[in-house]
């Protein structure tokens, strides 16, 4: 009878327990003006969900900021970048160096802000069935090899 109330109590703890995943964060990119639905006036709605990235991941850890980035580089080009972080970058602006992937780092003028609230993301709760069976596991092989 313990054990089933042991059990009894792991699944209600579980169903007030949540678990943050990750940040969602919008992951676009916009050179001069090529993507509108990236551009400022940016709504978080239908057409822009396309955007929202569910693994905002750096190797082993999640991301934990939302940032954009928003300026012009120096060939003239406008950019503005929506993105996944790993670190709260501040918000400030004036001449800011980005990594560009494949081409390196480049100097843009203009603004770079990061967040970490649901204003420019949402908070993805999940329960998983793993987390379940992990948590659960200790207490059915104890229940078992007890009787």
């Amino acid at each position: 009878m313990k054990v089933y109330s042991c059990y009894l109590a792991q699944i209600l703890l579980f169903l007030f327990y949540d678990t943050v995943d990750t940040i969602d964060c919008y992951v676009c990119t916009s050179l001069d003006k090529d993507n509108k639905l990236c551009m400022d006036g940016f709504k978080k709605n239908l057409a822009t969900s396309i955007y929202i990235s569910r693994k905002c991941d750096f190797d082993f850890f999640k991301a934990t900021h939302c940032i954009k980035l928003k300026g012009v580089r120096e060939d003239g080009t406008e950019i503005l970048v929506r993105q996944c972080g790993d670190n709260d970058w501040g918000s400030h602006c004036g001449d800011i160096m980005y990594t560009n992937g494949d081409s390196g780092t480049e100097r843009i003028n203009g603004c770079l802000e990061t967040c970490d609230h649901d204003g420019c993301n949402t908070a993805n709760q999940m329960f998983t069935f793993q987390t379940c069976i992990f948590t659960l596991l200790p207490s059915l092989m104890f229940g078992i090899f007890r009787l």
